[in-house]
């Protein structure tokens, strides 16, 4: 019986040692249920899909003029039971290869901001006695910002002083987008000639989005109609829209409106639907004191299969920011 018992305890003992080195394992390997994990905190809203090989958040830097800074909040927090207790430093780099394989993961083209448009503090200092610190990166509107491009800046915590780096939220995606100083909801006016057919008329006044498409330009949206990229229309008594067609403004430095194109491109669609200025028209913008935009009135066209179909000549007053 004696030896009975000690062979029960030997294997509680051996069972016990298993599971305390598993439990041990587990927190190597997934440093966020440690209790002094540093990691980043959130900033907004986790947009990436459940399960993401990253988190990435979403940053709108809302108009942006050129020349201009607008900043990412990065949080960054110490999730012990208590306070941090001493300062910790945590220093940051910008990780390419996390971008590479968040872009792989969940198939997107985020692309490396150039140095030149970003300031990144690569220290940070979470004090003793607190549990968060947020620092910001500083996204400048420049020579090398390209409004085409769907920029994402991927950092990672190389390093703490004190603390574990959390395996889950030590890496983070901050995508972004600016908006130009034309971008907006205004109030659009104006009248247009459908010459293929004189039961299409215009679809006077309507609020309409005027969306960045890039550093220069805007394109008209319609949230009342189409729903989409799309210029609303009366066929006959009902309302409807062009398809295939939408006009993109495309603005000089002095606030003229030089060209106009087609959302979906050039000879776009069945139909081979353009956009082409009318030079006849007005084509500028009117400022305000601050240098915001007031209005702007602008001509043009919509060609069709090679030739002028229908002609629009319209004002477009500001009203609001998105």
């Amino acid at each position: 019986m004696l030896m009975k018992q000690i062979i029960n305890k030997a294997s509680l003992a051996i069972i016990a040692l298993a599971f305390t080195s598993c439990v041990k394992d587990h927190l190597a390997v997934d440093p966020s249920q440690s209790n002094n994990v540093v990691e980043f905190a959130n900033t907004g809203s986790i947009v990436s899909t459940a399960g993401a090989v990253h988190p990435r958040f979403q940053i709108d830097l809302g108009s942006l003029p050129s020349g201009k800074s607008s900043p990412i909040n990065v949080n960054l927090s110490y999730s012990g039971a208590d306070n941090a207790p001493q300062d910790i430093t945590v220093n940051l780099v910008v990780d390419s290869a996390a971008l590479a394989a968040y872009n792989a993961d969940e198939g997107t083209n985020y692309a490396l901001p150039p140095k030149a448009i970003y300031s990144l503090p690569t220290t940070a200092v979470i004090k003793a006695g607190s549990r968060k610190i947020q620092v910001q990166v500083a996204i400048t509107n420049n020579s090398s910002f390209d409004f085409n491009v769907n920029y994402a800046l991927p950092l990672k915590i190389q390093s703490v002083s004190s603390g574990i780096i959390s395996g889950n939220f030590g890496t983070a995606i901050y995508s972004f987008a600016a908006r130009n100083i034309y971008d907006g909801v205004y109030a659009m006016s104006g009248t247009m000639t459908d010459q293929a057919n004189s039961t299409i008329t215009g679809y006077y006044p309507l609020d309409m989005d005027l969306i960045t498409y890039n550093g220069n330009s805007i394109a008209l949206y319609d949230p009342n109609v189409a729903s989409t990229y799309g210029h609303p229309i009366k066929s006959g008594t009902s309302n409807s829209y062009y398809g295939s067609f939408s006009p993109v403004f495309i603005f000089d430095a002095n606030g003229n409106i030089t060209d106009v194109t087609n959302y979906y491109g050039q000879q776009a669609g069945a139909n081979k639907r353009s956009g082409q200025l009318d030079p006849t028209g007005v084509n500028k913008i009117t400022f305000n004191g601050d240098g915001t935009v007031a209005s702007f009135e602008v001509s043009y066209i919509m060609i069709q299969n090679g030739a002028p179909r229908t002609y629009f000549k319209e004002k477009f007053t500001y009203k609001s920011s998105r």
